[in-house]
């Protein structure tokens, strides 16, 4: 890999998106020879975050536009994510308890501990309108 690669896609918050921005993903990371172990955990998070962007950040059944970058370096891979629903912060949710039964646990929180569990680094910051998340996964 040469310096820095970088991936910008733009989608509508339409469960329909969610696989297509997926494999776009996978291909990118791919064609720049990521280790297939790099990819598929980037690939559970990505699916996660859209997921979670198309099921809760919009109050209205309006269309909205959110935007995906993914920028690699010699040293890591960065995906950014911005939308512009409601503010939610994922670096402060409370995680889940692992440690007890399915029955025990409190739904939810699940997909957001897999995202910080997985990845280097995870940040959250509101910039205006926008919900800006940015995750890092470490080229070993």
């Amino acid at each position: 890999m040469t310096s820095s690669q970088h991936l910008t896609l733009h989608f509508s918050n339409s469960a329909e998106e969610a696989p297509r921005i997926a494999r776009r993903v996978e291909y990118f990371l791919h064609d720049h020879q990521i280790p297939d172990t790099i990819i598929n955990k980037l690939l559970l998070c990505v699916d996660e975050l859209i997921t979670n962007i198309i099921a809760h950040a919009y109050t209205d059944k309006e269309e909205h536009a959110v935007l995906l970058e993914c920028r690699l370096s010699d040293s890591a891979v960065e995906l950014e994510l911005r939308d512009d629903g409601v503010q939610f912060d994922p670096t402060t949710q409370t995680r889940p308890n692992t440690q007890l039964t399915l029955e025990n646990r409190d739904i939810g929180g699940l997909g957001i501990h897999l995202v910080m569990t997985l990845m280097d680094k995870v940040e959250y910051q509101r910039e205006g309108d926008f919900n800006v998340l940015k995750i890092t996964k470490i080229l070993d």
